[in-house]
């Protein structure tokens, strides 16, 4: 993970990922929502939302009444996000950081990490510098959300099967060629795309690469735990039950400091 993550294609993100912003985004604040409601030890007001992206999550926090910062390694992203929250009338702050590197201090009730964003720590040290990060931001009480695909149900990356899919939006049309392989032993996930823009009558070629790695449920409860907190759970596809999940496609750290 560096920061050129997210650069050529930023300003199409919105685009590519128009369904899940629109759709998908507000079921996963309801979510949120509960979680902070029914887990956290302590009222949710502060919410700091690590690798937030164009901030659709946080928008939407927002929207809801907390106060929110969005903290993401890509400058595009962030100035973007900062132009959407000015449209959507929400007060918001977005600054631009690594989620591997936080340097806040008990400043917040909640920290969320969203969209296999968590994925992005491809090392052991990766993911426990993110952990302790997040948990040093948390006040005590504070809650940790987190969610991710369960590597047990990723037949097709295991596979290599590459998948083409179209977005059409206003005058852009995009299509997107996606080849995602992941090691059966190292879990390590080489994520290639490619966009082919067509736009105002122009057609260009956008080459992008992500490596990331999956995790289990109980490796995310490992580094939890590790990091320092104390109440570990992993929920499934955004349902907040007593049993584990069994065969979820999404699993959903939730972590209390």
């Amino acid at each position: 993970m560096g920061p050129q993550i997210y650069t050529r294609y930023a300003k199409y993100y919105d685009v590519i990922y128009s369904d899940y912003l629109e759709r998908s985004v507000p079921k996963l604040i309801d979510f949120t929502v509960k979680v902070f409601k029914e887990v956290a030890r302590r009222d949710v007001r502060d919410v700091l939302d690590i690798a937030c992206g164009t901030g659709g999550p946080t928008i939407e926090l927002a929207r809801r009444g907390y106060r929110v910062v969005g903290l993401d390694i890509s400058r595009d992203m962030v100035r973007i996000a900062r132009r959407k929250a000015v449209s959507a009338g929400v007060r918001a702050v977005f600054k631009v950081g690594d989620m591997r590197r936080i340097r806040f201090r008990r400043c917040f009730d909640a920290v969320t990490c969203f969209f296999t964003s968590i994925n992005y720590n491809v090392s052991d040290d990766d993911m426990l510098s993110t952990m302790k990060g997040v948990f040093r931001a948390l006040r005590d009480g504070g809650v940790f959300i987190a969610d991710a695909p369960n590597p047990y149900r990723a037949e097709r990356w295991l596979r290599g099967e590459p998948v083409v899919w179209r977005v059409d939006h206003d005058d852009v049309s995009i299509l997107i060629l996606d080849s995602v392989v992941m090691g059966r032993v190292s879990a390590l996930i080489e994520w290639e795309r490619t966009l082919v823009v067509k736009e105002g009558g122009r057609v260009t070629m956008i080459p992008d690469y992500h490596r990331l790695r999956a995790y289990s449920a109980n490796e995310l409860k490992l580094f939890a735990k590790l990091a320092g907190f104390s109440d570990v759970r992993v929920y499934g596809d955004f349902r907040v039950e007593d049993v584990e999940p069994r065969d979820a496609r999404r699993l959903v750290l939730v972590a209390t400091r």
